[in-house]
């Protein structure tokens, strides 16, 4: 029982969910809670039953080890166990992989950042490790005071990575969990000096413990007090998380600013991107174009890359127009009145005609993508809006710098069987490019896709094998993702049919709002370009319009011309068109993938029936004890054969209860010795010493009268007696002393022995026959 101590258990857990807490004001979701707090709700209720069960805290910490790994590889692992619950190589890879797309997050965004599928990984995983070890610490090997260290450094994590001072209420509740875990192991300690009972000025005796508490209370206001007042005078230092920070002020080393990530992987997920505001402009057009950041041009193994350094100045920020010079183009000025995009990253209006940086230098790549020497937090920028007719489509004329080296053509040979299969499916062989382009767009915004920012794990239908190492193929088969997998597909079918594609990533135009465009970082987006002579880079758009609003004009198939949807689902017309502050990566309005599903109560029953299960095992596993003492005492006054017998097991209860708060009779001493001690020990007074004296008398009697002598019932006064003691008794000692009785651990431990000892019985009994 001893060894068990559920109250420190729940104040170690309380401690390293609360200290997690300041993670609230990094992350723009608290998708990490709930996962997080089942598995500090484990690892807490593992290492009770271990600590019940053996000494052993080798034993008990492994345990909580391997339950808890167990426990996140079945949250996040899904798709990737054996059998559908054991973790092996290919879990584990996962995590691998995972944990890289959380490291990559936290080193690419300001506050708040993105939560992804990685960075709740990763949480779930750093505060299970907390919890853990604060629970080995804390109670297992009952050093509370150490494991203050290991919950101040993962406060710290949190405090020092927020571009401004935390408020003290997140450092008020780890604190009083902690202290509370202290002081409680403290008070048992100060209960194993003595048992000398201090009087109070109106002669009352009172728990011993109380002076002590009283003073612990004192100096943990006073630290507490400390604590609060300090970092106000203190001025918060340059914030640092891993190598750039996540600061939300200026201040910090994170300086506020926001990073595209230029290195794309079709396998990972999005979940969600942040708000934070990262682009403020005006412009003189109605429907202003997406703001390109960068350009990507080498396709391998499922990632995006591009191996060209800016290194071309471009002279005064003006650019010459490139095409044919009888296409329709208007001029269209960007003004940027505020801009969180990090140097040396600019997004930029295309087709540039000119941009004005104040002094800020220009430069551009091979392939026509742009960089600047400095950040600028305003700039100017003028573009051209192209209207271009069926005729600029030609494929006659110039070809794209860099064509020769096939940077635009080449093709990674994974998915790309399949691949050719669609695309002989959906574009007739003697289409032209522009055909070809309005075909594949059409047939990728068809509701035969879904857009989701979770990824799936498609099963090859010819193999039944996982398709992870194909992510192109994947997207094929499920015919699930975001904008990078759309856009992968298209550039990659454009290539097939021999036209050159290029992949560009940015930002959609935002939201208007007070005569204004806002771009978040959640509208992050990634599009195709294909190269025609007359025209220069255009750009296509076969994400699905609910996300990344309309198409082009001139990319969507004429009306009177549109093809109707096939079996094969060849091609389809264009989705509708949504407003400009839709998100492209939010699932807000996209087609679900299992429209069936149900709502209301039965539907968030099903979404959460492994924590309900678990809440459910947690509270049955709390009541074992509990019943099985009730059936104990119950089954011993039953079996009884006359009133002295039942007297004794009024009696042997009331020991076994007292002692579950701390407070036992001296070994082999008489009725009267033993009633002595615990009317001392337990502070008892008035009734409840009254009542302590006739149950001593009556258990006399039944022991030392003669057989068969009438005996009171004794189970009012022994009632009496066990409400008085367990009241002057601490809260802790009460719930510890109500959840987890010695009487219910005999009551198993009796089981137990019972169910191992019946093969030796019943084999004595088949010998004796």
């Amino acid at each position: 029982m001893n060894r068990t101590r559920p109250v420190e258990t729940l104040l170690a857990a309380l401690a390293s969910f609360t200290v997690a807490l300041p993670l609230l004001t990094l992350f723009d979701s608290n998708a990490w809670v709930r996962p997080t707090l089942l598995v500090i709700v484990v690892i807490a209720g593992v290492g009770l039953a271990l600590r019940s069960l053996s000494a052993s805290a080798l034993q008990v910490v492994l345990g909580q080890l391997v339950v808890g790994f167990l426990v996140v590889s079945w949250i996040h692992g899904r798709g990737h166990l054996y059998y559908g619950f054991l973790p092996g190589p290919d879990t584990l890879r996962t995590f691998g992989i995972l944990l890289g797309e959380a490291q990559q997050t936290v080193l690419s965004y300001s506050v708040p950042v993105p939560t992804e599928r990685g960075v709740v990984v990763a949480i779930t995983m750093l505060v299970g490790i907390t919890a853990l070890a604060t629970d080995a610490v804390a109670v297992t090997l009952r050093l509370p005071a150490l494991a203050g260290l290991g919950l101040l450094t993962a406060y710290l994590v949190s405090a020092t990575n927020s571009g401004e001072g935390l408020s003290w209420k997140y450092f008020v509740l780890p604190f009083a969990c902690w202290s509370a875990l202290v002081a409680t192991q403290g008070i048992a300690s100060v209960r194993r000096w003595g048992t000398a009972v201090p009087r109070s000025h109106d002669g009352n005796e009172n728990d011993p413990v109380l002076g002590v508490a009283g003073t612990a209370r004192l100096l943990g206001a006073a630290a507490l007090a400390l604590a609060v007042v300090v970092p106000a005078v203190v001025p918060h230092l340059p914030t640092t998380y891993l190598a750039d920070g996540l600061g939300r002020s200026d201040e910090g080393r994170g300086g506020g600013s926001v990073r595209l990530n230029t290195t794309i992987d079709l396998r990972n997920s999005l979940e969600s991107q942040s708000q934070e505001p990262v682009i403020s402009y005006t412009t003189s057009t109605s429907s202003p174009a997406p703001l390109r950041v960068s350009i990507l041009t080498d396709y391998r193994r499922g990632e995006w890359r591009t191996r060209f350094d800016a290194d071309d100045v471009v002279p005064g920020g003006t650019e010459q127009v490139v095409g044919a010079p009888d296409v329709k183009r208007t001029d269209v000025k960007v003004d940027v009145s505020e801009n969180r995009l990090q140097a040396p990253q600019i997004a930029l209006p295309t087709p540039l005609r000119s941009v004005d940086l104040d002094g800020a230098v220009l430069t551009r790549n091979f392939v026509g993508g742009y960089e600047v020497d400095r950040g600028r937090g305003d700039y100017s920028a003028t573009y051209s809006e192209v209207a271009p007719r069926e005729q600029d489509f030609a494929s006659d004329g110039e070809e794209p710098a860099g064509a020769e080296q096939g940077i635009f053509t080449e093709l990674d040979s994974e998915g790309i069987l399949r691949l050719s299969e669609l695309v002989d499916s959906v574009v007739p062989e003697d289409a032209t490019p522009l055909e070809t382009a309005r075909l594949l767009q059409a047939h990728f915004r068809s509701s035969q896709y879904t857009y989701s920012l979770q990824l799936p794990t498609p099963t090859d239908p010819v193999s039944g094998r996982a398709m992870m190492s194909d992510p192109l193929s994947n997207f094929l088969v499920s015919r699930t993702g975001y904008c990078v997998q759309f856009a992968t597909a298209f550039v990659m079918a454009a290539r097939l049919k021999g036209i050159p594609a290029r992949m560009a990533i940015g930002f959609l135009p935002g939201s208007f709002t007070n005569g204004g465009y806002t771009v978040r970082a959640a509208d992050a987006h990634a599009w195709p370009e294909l190269w025609f002579p007359r025209l220069g880079w255009t750009r296509f758009e076969p994400t699905p319009g609910v996300q990344s609003g309309a198409a082009p004009t001139y990319s969507l198939i004429p009306t009177e011309a549109a093809p109707t949807a096939s079996p094969t689902g060849s091609a389809t017309t264009a989705a509708p068109t949504p407003t400009l502050s839709e998100r492209p990566d939010s699932d807000e309005g996209a087609v679900q993938d299992n429209p069936t599903a149900t709502a209301g109560p039965l539907g968030w029953v099903r979404d959460n029936l492994l924590t309900i299960g678990v809440v459910i095992g947690i509270v049955l596993s709390l009541l074992l004890l509990p019943v099985a003492a009730w059936m104990r005492r119950r089954r011993l006054r039953l079996d009884a054969r006359d009133d002295a017998e039942r007297v004794e097991a009024e009696w042997a209860s009331l020991i076994s209860r007292l002692g579950d708060i701390g407070i036992a009779p001296p070994v082999g001493s008489t009725p009267r010795q033993a009633g002595a001690r615990l009317t001392h020990d337990a502070i008892l007074s008035g009734d409840s010493k009254a009542a302590m004296g006739r149950l001593v008398d009556t258990v006399e009697r039944a022991r030392y009268a003669p057989p068969r002598t009438p005996v009171d019932d004794v189970s009012d006064d022994a009632r009496t007696v066990w409400r008085a003691a367990v009241s002057a008794r601490q809260r802790s000692d009460q719930v510890r002393a109500y959840l987890v009785p010695s009487d219910g651990l005999r009551q198993w431990n009796d089981a137990k022995d019972a169910v191992l000892d019946w093969p030796r019985r019943a084999w004595l009994r088949l010998r004796r026959r």
